[in-house]
């Protein structure tokens, strides 16, 4: 091997590419992608942290490593897709995001701000609550509270309250007594 061809494996071990699709149906998610002019290549494996899963758009960059200097042994870092890039952070902060703005945002004063243009569901065990536009919905057994703009209702089994700008309404005629829960 002249100086030359060495020259040329040693560049090709680490290199810039394109992604032109992902596939994220197999043990571990794949790329196509266009190393260089006319080289493409598929079945990139997509190297990811634990814990952590996406799937950039197609068009993303990733630097992908030839292992042991063999182009077709191609495994690729995590894509980045820079036009859908949550930037701005401050130092300290995390952030989860998608390509369509909705995102988790770990702040560095310890809040948590989780924006989403259609639905956030929480989940623990049987408890739910759903934050939609329009109504925040939370149900744990039999107990279900609703808020919506005109109106919070609470039933638990066949017993409910209605509050609005009207009055209150109830299934049955309220009791007065102490509060099971001062705190809250």
């Amino acid at each position: 091997m002249d100086l030359k061809e060495i020259v040329h494996a040693f560049r090709g071990i680490v290199s810039r590419a394109v992604v032109r699709s992902t596939n994220d149906g197999g043990e571990t998610q794949t790329a196509s992608v266009t190393t260089h002019r006319h080289v493409d290549r598929t079945d990139v494996e997509i190297a990811q942290p634990f814990g952590l899963a996406s799937r950039a758009p197609s068009g993303g960059l990733m630097v992908v490593f030839a292992i042991g200097g063999d182009q077709g042994d191609l495994v690729g870092l995590p894509v980045a897709a820079p036009g859908s890039r949550l930037g701005n952070l401050a130092e300290g902060e995390t952030a989860i995001y998608n390509a369509k703005g909705d995102r988790v945002h770990l702040k560095a004063d310890g809040t948590i701000e989780v924006l989403s243009a259609n639905k956030v569901l929480v989940k623990v065990k049987e408890a739910t609550v759903t934050v939609e536009e329009d109504r925040i919905v939370a149900k744990i057994d039999d107990s279900r509270h609703v808020v919506r703009p005109t109106y919070a209702k609470t039933r638990k089994g066949d017993h409910w309250v209605v509050v609005n700008d009207a009055g209150i309404w109830c299934s049955v005629a309220p009791l007065v007594g102490p509060d099971p829960e001062p705190s809250a």
